[in-house]
């Protein structure tokens, strides 16, 4: 029996690694994948506490004639076809790892394009998909929507991008206003009151401009300076030295030595030496900086930060979720800064895992396809609903207790975008160091992260 067991699962990482050959080699359309697999006793891909899903396993006398075909539309070609086929890789993962005989995935190529977005959603409606899940641009995701819509598939996209979310069209990526608002909190439940920020130009930096003063002026605290940058490495120098006032506070320090110099003093003239040997100016009266970057713009603002006087041992740094680089944890300046995402064990282990499998390094956010196509798998285990809707329904989906993933808790709301129980890291060397642990449930009523503003 185990030599058949090993038998079976041989087989289908062989066919796996075929499909993933065939996106790689360029094919538009990759076959549908399905899998003739036991359902085994229970599915710890994704769980679930909610009453009205009670997770039952599907008899045998119910699996005959019985298919769930589920569509992934990604860029599996064109400019983001890198990180399309890495969400692919994910999605089968999933499914392999769903084991039900009854799944399909059908990937759709988008080709990150608009007109062949909606070719391929109007493909998902003619071979019949139960549920759509992705795209993965935000615009490609709106495209999609208007055609799935009348035709009541539901649809889950992973965009982070909240403008194109709308109730009964879901979006699965990590909103940057909810990584905001979490930090934030704990920072003022640490007794940090007055804050600054520095944001990007552009419509991602309108959105974090929004969330930040929400998130500050909520929770008590105050709003000290906000200056905005340009995706430009060589433009970023003029922003920091604004938000550190490095002019003023440079002319108030060498007034005030030569002020005492010239009293001619003992003391005076050694507070005055003191003053002028002192590495660090005086003047700064926020508490923290949020600093909602990531990468190589990242790695140049950051330094800046102590070039132009803000102490990071005096000022803390924040950030958000772009934080989950670990190619950050040996940047002195971002040594104790804190940041909001989801936990990090369950993610690196299957990001390792999917990089030891495939030999390619996977984005992070990859673990979003897995995330979605379980969800599914899990959903497809319920029985149908009596009425006759769909077990992928909005109003299943958005079950008040949620569903538990590789990125943690998270559950839908009524607007379209997702809520998620984040914990708060904190960078140093030898890792990410949970801080404040992401919570375990989420409110019975209400919900814990206020939706986000739009910007006008």
């Amino acid at each position: 029996m185990l030599a058949s067991m090993i038998k079976r699962k041989l087989k289908s990482i062989a066919f796996l690694a075929g499909l993933l050959v065939l996106v790689a080699c360029g094919q538009q359309v990759p076959p549908p994948v399905s899998q003739q697999r036991p359902i085994p006793e229970g599915n710890e891909a994704l769980k679930t506490e909610q009453a009205s899903i009670s997770d039952p396993i599907v008899s045998e006398s119910q699996l005959p004639g019985e298919t769930i075909k589920i569509a992934i539309m990604l860029p599996l070609s064109g400019s983001e076809s890198q990180t399309g086929q890495a969400l692919l890789r994910a999605a089968v993962t999933a499914l392999f790892d769903a084991y039900d005989p009854r799944l399909i995935l059908l990937p759709l190529d988008t080709r990150a394009d608009i007109v062949e977005t909606e070719r391929m959603a109007q493909r998902a409606i003619t071979e019949g998909v139960s549920v759509v899940l992705g795209p993965l641009l935000a615009s490609n995701f709106e495209a999609a929507a208007n055609i799935l819509e009348p035709a009541a598939i539901p649809l889950i996209g992973f965009t982070n991008d909240s403008s194109v979310a709308a109730p009964g069209r879901f979006i699965m990526g990590f909103m940057p206003e909810t990584e905001v608002k979490r930090v934030i909190d704990h920072a003022i439940s640490a007794g940090l009151l007055e804050y600054s920020a520095l944001i990007p130009d552009g419509r991602y930096g309108a959105r974090i401009r929004v969330a930040f003063g929400n998130a500050v002026t909520s929770a008590g605290g105050i709003v000290a300076a906000i200056e905005n940058y340009p995706p430009d490495p060589e433009a970023v120098f003029e922003p920091v030295k604004r938000l550190s006032n490095y002019d003023e506070r440079r002319k108030d320090m060498r007034d005030e030595i030569r002020f005492l110099r010239s009293l001619g003093d003992d003391m005076t003239d050694e507070i005055a030496a003191k003053l002028d040997k002192q590495e660090v100016l005086e003047g700064i009266t926020y508490d923290a900086v949020l600093l909602p970057e990531g990468g190589e713009l990242l790695r140049t603002l950051a330094p800046l930060l102590p070039f132009y006087e803000i102490d990071p041992n005096k000022v803390k740094l924040l950030g958000t979720g772009l934080w989950s680089d670990a190619g950050l944890l040996r940047e002195p300046p971002l040594q104790g800064a804190w940041f909001a995402a989801p936990s990090p064990e369950g993610p690196a282990r299957f990001l390792k895992r999917l990089e030891e499998s495939f030999r390619d390094t996977p984005p992070r956010i990859a673990t979003l396809a897995y995330d979605a196509v379980s969800l599914i798998a899990l959903l497809s285990r319920a029985e149908k609903p009596a009425n006759g809707s769909s077990r992928y329904s909005a109003d299943i989906l958005m079950n008040e207790k949620g569903f538990s993933g590789l990125d943690g808790l998270f559950r839908f709301l009524p607007d379209g975008t997702i809520e998620r129980s984040l914990a708060v890291l904190e960078i140093n060397r030898r890792g990410f160091k949970v801080v404040d642990a992401a919570p375990l449930v989420f409110p019975s009523f209400g919900y814990a992260l206020r939706q986000p503003a739009s910007p006008e």
